[in-house]
């Protein structure tokens, strides 16, 4: 018989949770049992124009921002002007679109559950080219490198839940150089849906924008950005090599391991000044 989870509501509307844990320290030969924090994914069904569209695991926070986000870096909205209405209550997202968007929905696929570990959007290298529906991002705008570096650091000191978990990525967007989104959930594909959806709300210039994470950078995060017009990504992980073919045909400039002083670009370097 299959094993079944079953939590409390009241726990799945707190990001994280107290657990005992026994912790194991070799060097000392002890064991310890202690009270740790753990974050906590719960799902969340979003339903657009009454009809289910896609189930979420994500923290039980910025739910709006989520599927907003979502909307927009899938290319079902255009932008958050077709959002009539979003309703969330217990774990449910109702957004009504002024738009008749079926046929987008549609080109997605059946309702899936989108995981917390990489989303679960076709993954299919081709399918993620093929589905660059935004035209070429030739935003002009231009950060130094050691900006790149600061907008880091302040992602990595607003993350605050990663600190006392361990157990969630985080993004942020800043425009013009200034910080407009930030946003920790316990998937990297979320994080960046929430800034998106968080910024686009607060109607933030995306063509001048950078995009900060600590996910890594397949195709499928880069058309996130590249859907809405992001012209720079930052990242202090990896790429994958889909990422930056994505990001060369999109016109999205991909920077990674950005750790202190140090950083990789892979595409459009020219929006990066300040380099030797």
């Amino acid at each position: 018989m299959p094993l079944r989870l079953v939590f409390p509501v009241s726990l799945m509307l707190q990001p994280s949770v107290k657990v005992k844990v026994k912790k194991v320290d070799l060097f000392r030969g002890k064991i310890d049992t202690v009270d740790d924090w753990v974050s906590v994914e719960t799902a969340v069904v979003l339903y657009i124009n009454g009809e289910r569209a896609t189930t979420f695991l994500s923290l039980p926070s910025q739910l709006k921002e989520l599927c907003v986000g979502w909307l927009l870096t899938q290319s079902i909205v255009d932008s958050v002007d077709d959002i009539e209405s979003v309703q969330v209550e217990n774990g449910k997202v109702r957004v009504r679109c002024s738009k008749n968007i079926k046929a987008r929905l549609k080109a997605l696929g059946p309702p899936v559950v989108t995981d917390s570990a990489c989303g679960s959007e076709n993954t299919s290298y081709f399918y993620l080219i093929d589905r660059i529906t935004k035209p070429f991002v030739d935003s002009k705008y231009r950060v130094k490198a050691e900006d790149l570096s600061s907008f880091m650091k302040v992602l990595n000191e607003k993350a605050q839940l990663f600190k006392l978990t361990g157990g969630t990525h985080s993004a942020a967007l800043f425009s013009n150089g200034e910080l407009v989104a930030f946003a920790e959930d316990v998937g990297r594909h979320n994080t960046v849906d929430k800034v998106v959806g968080s910024a686009a709300l607060n109607k933030a210039d995306f063509s001048s924008s950078v995009l900060v994470s600590t996910g890594r950078q397949p195709a499928s995060m880069v058309m996130k950005a590249a859907r809405v017009g992001i012209p720079i990504i930052a990242s202090i992980s990896a790429p994958l090599y889909s990422g930056i073919i994505a990001a060369e045909q999109a016109g999205v400039t991909l920077v990674c391991f950005v750790r202190g002083k140090r950083m990789n670009i892979y595409t459009h370097h020219e929006r990066i000044t300040g380099v030797f």
